[in-house]
């Protein structure tokens, strides 16, 4: 059976979609507060109200899906390597993808598999930070190790962008 969509939601799906790219998550939650604030209810519907409200949002992401206009796995590999190429690691990028609602399990799936020299990346960030440090001094190692870190780089990357210094 074949459901009948809210023309004006799925209008502002489009609408939001043409702007940028959207995981199916992030869609949802500009679409729900974007209508919420125009819902009419009293206390007593206001659940009810909400309620619909979300099953019409779940069918707007489900036709959205089927037309591919929404692909969490290609969201993510572009997230990914939009994300490298600004210089962040594997664990920052790993929780801002959590933070946008997709799945753990998939992004660190596609991390793994990405396409990305992650200890060059360190490097490469460790440079432009440090302006070719002195590897003895320790104050200026424990700086460099300390800005990776939060960059979201793991132990690893951190060792080989160190081993490329020397």
């Amino acid at each position: 059976m074949e459901t009948k969509l809210n023309k004006s939601m799925l209008n502002k799906a489009v609408q939001l979609l043409a702007q940028r790219n959207h995981s199916s998550y992030e869609l949802s939650q500009k679409i729900a507060s974007f209508f919420i604030k125009k819902l009419q209810y009293t206390d007593e519907e206001y659940h009810d109200q909400l309620a619909k409200l979300k099953i019409e949002i779940q069918y707007i992401i489900e036709y959205c899906i089927k037309q591919n206009w929404i692909n969490d796995e290609q969201y993510i590999e572009n997230y990914i390597v939009m994300r490298a190429q600004k210089g962040y690691g594997k664990y920052k990028i790993a929780m801002e993808l959590k933070q946008r609602g997709l799945p753990v399990d998939l992004s660190r799936q596609l991390l793994q598999i990405a396409d990305i020299n992650w200890g060059n990346m360190a490097y490469e960030q460790l440079l432009k930070k440090l302006k070719q440090i002195d590897c003895k001094k320790n104050n200026n190692k424990q700086k460099g190790m300390q800005f990776l870190m939060a960059r979201g780089y793991t132990q690893d990357d951190i060792k080989t962008a160190y081993d490329l210094l020397t």
